[in-house]
């Protein structure tokens, strides 16, 4: 930048000038982040943390009947029939999981609490205990059904094994290695 030219060292002051605004406005607006609303937790806990617990819920069922099918097709066992220390194992699991699901609810009370009263917040708060209580009685008379007896249909589960088996040898016998 030369000493000479005016117009210059005009732009260069206004943007020096906007520059000290802007930091002075950002600094008056700063200050410790705002809790959430209770509208603002509950549209959160509706949207997002309860799908979540019930995705992590469906999971886990999920991942423990693979887990148990294995384990029984592992042994050299017909992957139907279950052994009671597997089921014990699985209501186990189950029971974790559920008791993790009442901490994040207890978490979410605690929020809460201290807070002025939100119907909205507290009905559905009240709703998320009736459907956990549901799924207690659910687990629970399901652990019972299963102790009596288990369909699983053995025939398709073999199917289903074999076409994997014939896939994986299929892919190996054309070159294609993945």
């Amino acid at each position: 930048m030369s000493n000479g030219d005016p117009e210059l060292s005009q732009l260069f002051g206004e943007l020096t000038g906007a520059v000290e605004e802007l930091q002075d406005e950002l600094t008056q607006t700063r200050g410790p982040p705002r809790p959430p609303t209770p509208r603002q937790l509950v549209r959160f806990t509706s949207e997002v943390t309860i799908p979540a617990i019930v995705l992590v819920l469906e999971t886990n069922v999920r991942a423990l009947r693979l887990v148990q099918r294995a384990l029984r097709i592992a042994e050299g066992r017909n992957p139907g029939t279950a052994s009671s220390q597997t089921r014990e194992r699985a209501t186990e699991l189950g029971r974790a999981t559920l008791s993790r699901l009442d901490d994040a609810l207890a978490d979410l009370g605690t929020a809460l609490e201290g807070r002025p009263p939100n119907d909205e917040a507290r009905e559905l708060l009240d709703d998320v205990r009736t459907l956990k209580l549901e799924i207690d009685d659910q687990l629970e008379a399901q652990g019972t059904t299963q102790r009596d007896s288990v369909d699983i249909d053995v025939d398709a589960e073999l199917r289903s094994l074999k076409d994997d088996v014939d896939d994986e040898n299929s892919h190996e016998g054309n070159g294609d290695n993945r």
